[in-house]
């Protein structure tokens, strides 16, 4: 962006005024926020001096901004117009220091630090950006519809949904689905003793998960003693 830099303190002692318009295009940061940098900014700064009751002078800057926007609606997302209108008033002091302290005093005015070459691109920028809504919406506006949004977009539905019971997909058979709270069921009740039938229709040998006798396996040993009460 280019943009005249100014000496405020000649500029409010002769109480001079500038204007001009600058693209949008040309204000990369303030740009980045925007859905389109079609048009121009137009400004207006203005210099004066007041005289104190102590008989001293305050200079003063005026600033003025124009222009109309286009930002993303935060609603529906689309483009929504947004009207740029910014007045403000600064006093000039000497140092950074100046500025801080009297900042707590000052409620109708900014305070800037004068100088003999002033950022005026910086100043026009910066007090653009902080007049854009931080939620801009349409008027009248309403949330996107599910239907109308792209096939691409949509939720795509839940394995099994919309299909008939015990069909899968093209038709064939889908596997039938076993009750998760019976197989919790089974899992407290844990594995089920065998019983003789069982044991021989196995062919007589016992299961992995058949109680096995020790004195059943190992005839020689004794039968173990008995407890001392």
């Amino acid at each position: 962006m280019t943009l005249p830099t100014i000496d405020t303190h000649e500029f409010t002692r002769r109480g001079d005024t500038a204007d001009g318009e600058v693209p949008l295009a040309g204000l990369e940061r303030l740009g980045s926020l925007l859905t389109s940098v079609d048009g121009a900014l137009a400004w207006r700064l203005a210099g004066r001096s007041e005289l104190g009751a102590d008989g001293s002078r305050s200079p003063l800057l005026h600033l003025g901004l124009r222009a109309a926007v286009a930002m993303r609606c935060v609603r529906c997302l689309e483009p929504v117009a947004v009207p740029l209108e910014v007045e403000r008033d600064y006093r000039l002091v000497a140092t950074e220091a100046q500025a801080e302290r009297e900042d707590a005093d000052e409620d109708d005015v900014d305070l800037l630090v004068s100088s003999r070459r002033f950022d005026l691109a910086s100043l026009v920028e910066d007090e653009a950006i902080m007049a854009l809504p931080p939620a801009p919406r349409h008027d009248d506006c309403t949330a996107p519809r599910v239907e109308d949004a792209p096939a691409d977009h949509r939720a795509a539905p839940a394995e099994g949904e919309g299909q008939v019971e015990g069909q899968g997909e093209g038709g064939d058979a889908a596997p039938e689905r076993r009750n998760p709270f019976a197989a919790l069921a089974a899992l407290k009740a844990g594995p089920a003793r065998a019983t003789p039938s069982d044991a021989a229709a196995r062919g007589g040998e016992a299961a992995p998960d058949d109680p096995i006798d020790p004195a059943a396996d190992a005839p020689g040993l004794p039968p173990p003693r008995p407890r001392r009460r």
